[in-house]
C-alpha cells in the first residue's frame, strides 16, 4: 500500500482518546499505519467526517478526519449500532469489537451447545421458581447479572448453615452482606437484589487455591498480522483473603507461575496450559460466528478440585491496566497492544487489494 491506512480507535469518552490513543501509539513501531482515537460523537454522518485526535511528532492535536478503513472498538457497549452504521460506509468486517459488552447467558448457550460443553459450569437463566428449587437440592449457588462489569454484584448464596439458614455473600467470605432466619425475608432480599435485571444462576466450582487463596487464570486471545485467532500470553490473578472473586487482586502474576504452584508437576503444569491454550481458541472461534467480527477477548477460568478446567467468564472488552500493575512486567506485554493494530492493518490490507 503506498499510503499509510487511516485506522480509528473508538472509544467512549473524549477524555480517553489521549490516553488511550498513546498506548496503542507507542507499540505501532513498524506496522505502516496512521492512528487516530474519536467517539461516536464525533462522527458527522453527513460530511463523512470524524474529530478525532492524534500525535504528529509525538504531540497530541485535534483535527478532522476522513472515515478510517478500519476500526478498533474499544468502547464498552452491549450493541454495536455506530459499527454497523459505519461499516455501510468503510466496507463489512472493517470494525472489529462488533459487540464488547457481552451477555452471560448468551454466551454460555453459544459454548454450551459445543465440544467445550464439559469445561462449562452449570448455568440456568434466573427465574425465581427455578433459583428455589435449585437451592433447595445444591445449598449453594452463585448469582450474577447477565451483563456483568468488573465483578460487580456477583453474589454467593448458602443456605446450609443452621445458626443462619439463609445467608447471601457479596465479594467476600468473611461475613454475609445479608443474613435472614426465614425463607420469606431472604426471597424478598433476593426480589430487591434481582430488581428488574436480568441474572444467571451458576454452580458454585470449589477450586484448587494457592495459599488458600481463589485463583483464576485469564487467557489473552488477539488475533494477528494475519488475521489469525493467537494467545498472547495468559496472566493469574490471585484474591484477597477469604475473596470468592478475583477482581479484588491480591497479587496479578504469569499464569506460568500459579500453574506450578497448582499444578503436581511439570508435566502437568505444561498439560494444563496447552488445554487452556486450545481451549481459548476454539472458545474464540465459536463467539466470532456467532456474535460478529472479534479482535480479542479474555477468558477466565479455575481449575477445580477434580483437577478439571472451567470457564467461569469470558470478557469482550480487556482491562488493559491489569498489564500495567506496579512494577510487574509480563511476557508478550507489547504485543497486548500491537496486535489490535497489526489486525486492523490487516484489515485495512484486505480492503485496499479488493479494490484493486
Amino acid at each position: 500500500m503506498s499510503r499509510k491506512p487511516l485506522i480509528g480507535i473508538m472509544v467512549n469518552k473524549r477524555s480517553k482518546r489521549k490516553r488511550t490513543l498513546r498506548l496503542y501509539h507507542q507499540y505501532k513501531e513498524n506496522t505502516p499505519v496512521q492512528l487516530f482515537s474519536f467517539t461516536p460523537k464525533d462522527i458527522n454522518w453527513k460530511t463523512k467526517r470524524i474529530q478525532g485526535g492524534c500525535y504528529i511528532n509525538g504531540k497530541w492535536e485535534t483535527k478532522t478526519f476522513r472515515f478510517p478503513r478500519a476500526v478498533y472498538n474499544r468502547c464498552y457497549q452491549r450493541k454495536g449500532n455506530t459499527i454497523k452504521r459505519l461499516e455501510k460506509y468503510i466496507g463489512k468486517n472493517k470494525c472489529f469489537n462488533t459487540i464488547t459488552f457481552f451477555n452471560k447467558w448468551v454466551v454460555y448457550k453459544i459454548l454450551s451447545k459445543s465440544e467445550l460443553n464439559t469445561y462449562l459450569p452449570k448455568t440456568w437463566f434466573y427465574k425465581r421458581k427455578r433459583f428455589k428449587k435449585l437451592l433447595e437440592s445444591r445449598k449453594h449457588l452463585i448469582l450474577k447479572p447477565s451483563y456483568g462489569f468488573l465483578g460487580r454484584r456477583v453474589y454467593l448464596v448458602d443456605t446450609n448453615s443452621p445458626n443462619e439458614p439463609y445467608k447471601i455473600y457479596q465479594d467476600t467470605l468473611k461475613r454475609p452482606k445479608y443474613s435472614c432466619q426465614d425463607s420469606a425475608s431472604f426471597y424478598k432480599k433476593i426480589d430487591e437484589l434481582v430488581g428488574s435485571k436480568k441474572f444467571i444462576i451458576q454452580e458454585l466450582i470449589n477450586t484448587t487455591r494457592a495459599a488458600g487463596r481463589i485463583t483464576d487464570v485469564r487467557m489473552l486471545l488477539q488475533k494477528n498480522q494475519n488475521g489469525k485467532w493467537n494467545v498472547t500470553n495468559g496472566i493469574s490473578r490471585i484474591a484477597q483473603k477469604d475473596y470468592y472473586v478475583t477482581n479484588c487482586s491480591h497479587r496479578i502474576c504469569e499464569a506460568d507461575e500459579i500453574l506450578q504452584t497448582l499444578a503436581s508437576n511439570n508435566k502437568e503444569r505444561t498439560a494444563l496450559y496447552e488445554e487452556m491454550r486450545n481451549t481459548s481458541l476454539i472458545a474464540g472461534e465459536l463467539l466470532e460466528k456467532h456474535l460478529g467480527l472479534l479482535g480479542e477477548i479474555g477468558i477466565d477460568m479455575v481449575i477445580d478440585e477434580n483437577r478439571k478446567i472451567k470457564i467461569i467468564e469470558v470478557n469482550g472488552k480487556l482491562q488493559k491496566n491489569l498489564y500495567n500493575k506496579g512494577n510487574v512486567s509480563f511476557s508478550c506485554n507489547d504485543l497486548v497492544y500491537k496486535r489490535p493494530v497489526q489486525f486492523a492493518y490487516f484489515l485495512a490490507a484486505a480492503a485496499a487489494q479488493k479494490k484493486r
